[in-house]
């Protein structure tokens, strides 16, 4: 079994909790363009998306992998005062992985995106269905 050094900074700000939502699973992407980029990622897939499009793309990417299996991705992500931007590359793919306690539910996502945005631009994120975590340095 794998262990995680799970960063979840985030969830120290006043508003975390207040500024989400949980939900049961990754929603599925509104646009068709995200729902079949993400679904069809491989490993060594990039790109460079606005956070809301790079939350849906991340969503269709969990919702496509086998059942137990993972896959880190890393990020960059910029602010320029406005707008956010993810900067991605698709890492290894984990079989059978087990997600650390400390694993965070999709609703957080673009919460704390933003909060790694200011706080610590380069981070790799793990994702399966149903949850997420940031790789703690």
């Amino acid at each position: 079994m794998q262990t995680y050094n799970v960063d979840v900074a985030y969830l120290q700000e006043e508003d975390a909790f207040s500024a989400n939502q949980l939900v049961q699973n990754w929603p599925s992407a509104a646009n068709p363009f995200l729902k079949r980029s993400g679904g069809n990622a491989q490993t060594g897939a990039h790109g460079s998306l606005a956070l809301e499009d790079f939350a849906q793309w991340l969503g269709e990417l969990a919702l496509a992998l086998p059942a137990f299996d993972g896959v880190a991705v890393d990020l960059h992500l910029t602010h320029d005062g406005t707008d956010y931007q993810v900067e991605y590359t698709v890492g290894q793919r984990v079989a059978n992985i087990d997600p650390p306690i400390e694993a965070d539910n999709p609703g957080f996502v673009r919460y704390a995106l933003q909060w790694f945005a200011n706080h610590r631009p380069k981070i790799r994120l793990f994702v399966t269905d149903g949850v997420f975590w940031v790789q703690g340095q």
